[in-house]
């Protein structure tokens, strides 16, 4: 309360959000910089009254249910045990497929150990990353469920048998993925249960794993292919979630991957105009931003292969097709270090091949001249010096899509995530979708085809797998 020693003097959206307030009057500077809407300072007056029913304690302090307590002895029951998974240090990056845990067993309410589940999954399905170009807000939904072969003590413990656990996020999203301007407690955004803790809430096992690995690769490629940006973009959400755990490369990468949705959608807005000069001034413009990412890219691309050097291995090299793939026109692979690098590389090619085919649109609009007067003269505006418009050449760009499913296979069958790779198939399938139109990229979208038929099979194998064991649902999101 303001005015009384030791008690919470910040706003009421900083007190909301339990993070520290500066005080700023009339609205505090953390919630204006980050375009919150300050709640202010005013605090309700309650007064809270004890009754002699209540015998003279308020509300606040409820009497003791004693004959509650006498009868949960006589009848012998004990409360449900929760389980609370908490990693332990040196935190580990949540991409590493091996995280250590400890398991507190507390007495309270939630789900009891002994009442595990067998999951039923019916026909297992393919992710569908297809956009929808709709209006609605992008939402995802999500539980956590955890396996771990466990064994009960004398003294009614439980302790582990020495065996890996396994942690499962079962979830499901929609394709759209429409930017909501909403301030950051309006009734948009409380009605968007993953965003509205925010992002300090995802710092520690699981919620962080959810967030890292699976909504916000999730989130980032939907709003990518419907080429409109995401709250996810903002600093704090960049920032904040990796406090405690440590970053990877996929990490930084989608830090830049954020950035592309809002370029993609000015990008959209630009092309429908006519040819004259403001068009060109604008494409400019847009186009100097787009140079700027693409040095972030090549600054984040030294720093993995300086990385990688470290190990003594290259970044990745040639091998023959796995045994029952498609190999026309693909018969050579790449091979990777690790699954983490290969999955890397998969992301950066598929997000080079949209960016690019941007660049290049922007390159076809800024010397785009026709549909003006003869007589008006024909200003082109200045590009920078050096830049090389034979890299964003579509011949080029069918490298990238060629290098992306080259490296699928090898992804596929080294990874424990198959629904990741469904955005990077969609971007090459839509770029031969596309050149098709002129009577090319036939032998690759039956890859492609092909590539997915594989990738069916691997969900059908893990959803077996999964329904095998035993889980405890320990974890809803959204």
């Amino acid at each position: 309360m303001v005015g009384v020693p030791g008690k919470y003097k910040g706003c009421n959206t900083c007190r909301a959000r339990r993070v520290a307030c500066d005080n700023g009057r009339p609205f505090c500077k953390k919630c204006t910089d980050y375009g919150r809407e300050c709640g202010g300072y005013e605090r309700e007056t309650v007064f809270i009254v004890g009754t002699p029913d209540d015998k003279g304690r308020c509300s606040s302090h409820p009497p003791r249910n004693q004959l509650g307590r006498r009868k949960s002895k006589e009848n012998g029951t004990r409360p449900p045990e929760k389980l609370k998974f908490v990693t332990t240090e040196p935190w580990q990056p949540a991409w590493l497929d091996m995280v250590s845990v400890s398991c507190a067993v507390r007495p309270g309410s939630g789900p009891s150990r002994g009442k595990d589940v067998t999951l039923s999954l019916g026909s297992p399905r393919l992710f569908k990353s297809n956009p929808t170009f709709g209006h609605d807000s992008f939402r995802l939904k999500s539980r956590c469920l955890i396996h771990v072969p466990t064994r009960r003590n004398s003294s009614r413990q439980l302790t582990s048998t020495g065996s890996e656990g396994l942690c499962l996020f079962l979830y499901e999203q929609n394709s759209s993925a429409a930017y909501n301007e909403a301030p950051w407690k309006g009734t948009a955004t409380l009605g968007d249960k993953i965003r509205e803790p925010g992002p300090a809430a995802y710092q520690s096992f699981p919620a962080h794993h959810f967030f890292a690995r699976v909504y916000r690769p999730s989130a980032i490629w939907a709003a990518l292919l419907n080429r409109q940006p995401t709250y996810l973009c903002s600093p704090e959400w960049t920032v904040v979630p990796w406090e405690r755990h440590p970053r990877t490369p996929l990490d930084d990468l989608l830090d830049i991957l954020v950035l592309l949705p809002s370029i993609f959608s000015r990008a959209d807005r630009i092309t429908p105009l006519g040819p004259t000069v403001p068009r060109r001034l604008k494409a400019k413009d847009l186009l100097s931003n787009c140079l700027n990412i693409e040095r972030q890219f090549d600054i984040w691309y030294t720093m993995v292969h300086q990385k990688v050097d470290e190990t003594g291995s290259p970044l990745y090299w040639m091998g023959d097709a796995a045994p029952g793939g498609e190999q026309v026109p693909f018969p050579e692979v790449f091979h990777f270090p690790t699954p983490l690098i290969g999955l890397v590389h998969i992301y950066y090619w598929a997000a080079l091949v949209a960016f690019h085919q941007c660049i290049y649109r922007l390159l076809d609009i800024i010397f785009d001249s026709e549909g003006e007067t003869p007589s008006s003269p024909v200003v082109l505006p200045e590009i920078q010096s050096g830049l090389d418009f034979q890299k964003y050449h579509p011949a080029q760009t069918r490298i990238l899509t060629a290098n992306v499913c080259r490296s699928l296979d090898f992804a596929l069958q080294t990874m424990g995530q198959p629904d990741l790779l469904a955005a990077p198939l969609w971007v090459v399938d839509d770029f031969f979708n596309r050149i098709g139109r002129f009577g090319d990229g036939e032998l690759e979208r039956r890859w492609c085809a092909s590539f997915k038929g594989r990738l069916e099979t691997k969900c059908r194998d893990m959803s077996s797998w999964v329904q095998e064991k035993k889980w405890v649902d320990t974890r809803q999101f959204g």
